[in-house]
């Protein structure tokens, strides 16, 4: 007896998602594929035929064309039950065209078990990263779901280059990080302590300065104030039916105020001098009519449209906010 139709219900089961219980040393006939260890795939195919003793046997076929061959299908079964396949993608993998969903550049060297290069041979990796990469173009437009399948697999082959690749170069900072580390340990809290006692200082500066600046201001506006009264007296004074002339004599008018000098540097009896900066501080008193001076700039409109990002990921609906829905591939 030779395989039925209903001998391949298990396999189209598998096909269509249903996953079908699979049993050791139970192979089902249709076709398959086995991942290898240099993680390339092999199709398989198993199909039922007359034994020797006119009894059914399953017969499993691995390979690619005149290379394929016979192998004992209850052992293999498992390491390919979990990867049906159709049968027109097995027999143009048989055929030796490849896999459709899988990227030729891809499959990883079968030198080494596709073990890693030396920790020192970075050259090694960049060469295998290339020959990937030279693939990418041809997915700048996906077109089908087969095509968008041979895209993933260069994709999850330049992501694996990516971790092994970080891989090695976290093995040989290794030593050198946990040496700096020891460094930093010895120093840093010597450095951050005396950074911290002069930033103190820095700060109590600043507050005598800013306070000293004030102080010279106030002044300033006072005696601009008395100079007002004054030149108003004396213009009064002047106008007709005033008085006597001696009056007008009488009123004193002061000097405009000279303003006061810039203090640009503290000089202390030691070291170098520090800088004096004026810096002019913001305090918003209506955030209104701020927001309408500012509503243009490109800064605010990219924190508005960050912080409606973030809300309408959060399921929240926000006025003036249109949603649409795109597809991230992680």
């Amino acid at each position: 007896m030779t395989t039925t139709a209903d001998d391949y219900s298990w396999w189209r089961d598998a096909l269509a998602g249903k996953a079908p219980k699979i049993h050791d040393s139970d192979p089902q006939a249709g076709f398959y594929r086995q991942r290898r260890k240099d993680s390339t795939y092999v199709p398989v195919a198993i199909w039922w035929a007359t034994g020797v003793d006119g009894g059914r046997e399953a017969v499993c076929l691995s390979g690619v064309g005149d290379d394929a061959r016979r192998i004992d299908a209850a052992e293999a079964w498992t390491f390919v039950a979990q990867n049906p396949v159709t049968e027109k993608v097995y027999r143009r993998a048989f055929e030796g065209h490849g896999w459709p969903d899988m990227d030729n550049a891809a499959a990883p060297p079968t030198a080494g078990h596709n073990q890693p290069p030396p920790a020192d041979d970075a050259a090694a990796i960049r060469e295998q990263i290339d020959a990937a990469a030279a693939g990418v173009p041809k997915y700048a437009t996906i077109a089908d779901d087969e095509h968008a399948a041979a895209a993933q697999s260069l994709r999850a082959r330049l992501n694996e280059l990516s971790r092994e690749a970080d891989k090695l170069r976290t093995a040989e900072k290794a030593p050198h990080l946990e040496a700096g580390k020891a460094v930093d340990a010895k120093w840093q809290p010597i450095v951050k302590d005396a950074k911290a006692h002069a930033d103190t200082l820095a700060k109590n500066l600043s507050a005598y300065e800013t306070a000293k600046a004030r102080a010279a201001e106030k002044a300033r506006r006072e005696a601009e104030e008395a100079r007002r009264k004054a030149e108003e007296e004396a213009r009064k004074a002047a106008e007709p039916n005033s008085g006597p002339a001696m009056e007008v004599q009488s009123v004193y008018v002061p000097p405009e105020p000279e303003p006061a000098p810039v203090q640009t540097t503290i000089k202390g009896g030691y070291g170098r001098a520090a800088s004096v900066k004026v810096i002019k501080v913001a305090t918003v008193v209506d955030q209104d009519k701020a927001y309408m001076a500012m509503r243009t700039h490109p800064e605010l409109r990219d924190l508005i449209s960050r912080l409606a990002q973030r809300a309408v990921a959060a399921g929240h609906t926000i006025d003036g906010v249109e949603v649409s829905e795109e597809r991230k591939v992680a």
